[in-house]
């Protein structure tokens, strides 16, 4: 199996994985895992901006552990402290560096395994010709069809955030964030560099 689509968590993977697989187009995942680079490998990246990543990934830890309660029959973990404490993504933006700097709190899962931690490895070793192409959330149909020669499918079953939590984030909180994010923009910038990312994706992930 030569394809492998490293899905960057809250990037639109899980439609793209059900679309190939309806399909029958053979491919591995590599998920909640950093990437070892194989010369004899192809690969296509499903990327996001950081910050809406962030923000997706906050709500969705938010839907399942607070709202839903499908995590943890008693929530006890700190990580439902962290998510009770902020309470909103804007807040914890805002206070991303009280988080960052507690020794005491638990990573946020999404949020821990960012972008940074999936590709630094990779993108070090990596040659620019093993990269097939990138998918961004932000194109996800656009990007999916130029590599695919089909549409994404519409009807498969994804993770969706509960629409009632605010994805709006502060001047300040995005000042932050884009602070915080740093290396998630390098990789980005990397990626860019190689020729991996059209000027169309560049301008929506380097935002």
């Amino acid at each position: 199996m030569n394809l492998v689509i490293i899905h960057i968590s809250r990037c639109g993977g899980t439609v793209i994985r059900k679309t190939l697989k309806k399909y029958n187009i053979e491919f591995t995942t590599i998920h909640i895992q950093k990437v070892k680079f194989k010369e004899n490998k192809k690969y296509i990246i499903v990327l996001r901006n950081p910050i809406s990543r962030f923000i997706s990934a906050f709500n969705w830890r938010y839907k399942t552990i607070i709202l839903d309660k499908t995590k943890y029959k008693t929530p006890k973990t700190r990580e439902y402290t962290i998510l009770k404490k902020y309470n909103d993504v804007n807040n914890l933006a805002e206070n991303i560096e009280s988080y960052n700097d507690d020794p005491t709190m638990e990573y946020l899962h999404h949020i821990y395994e960012d972008i940074n931690y999936y590709l630094s490895d990779f993108i070090r070793d990596c040659k620019s010709e093993n990269i097939l192409g990138v998918i961004t959330q932000e194109n996800l149909n656009e990007d999916f069809k130029k590599l695919f020669k089909i549409d994404i499918d519409i009807n498969v079953k994804s993770k969706i955030n509960d629409s009632s939590l605010s994805k709006t984030i502060s001047n300040l909180g995005y000042k932050l964030l884009k602070e915080y994010l740093w290396k998630d923009y390098r990789c980005i910038k990397k990626l860019y560099n190689m020729n991996c990312l059209t000027e169309k994706q560049y301008e929506v992930l380097s935002k």
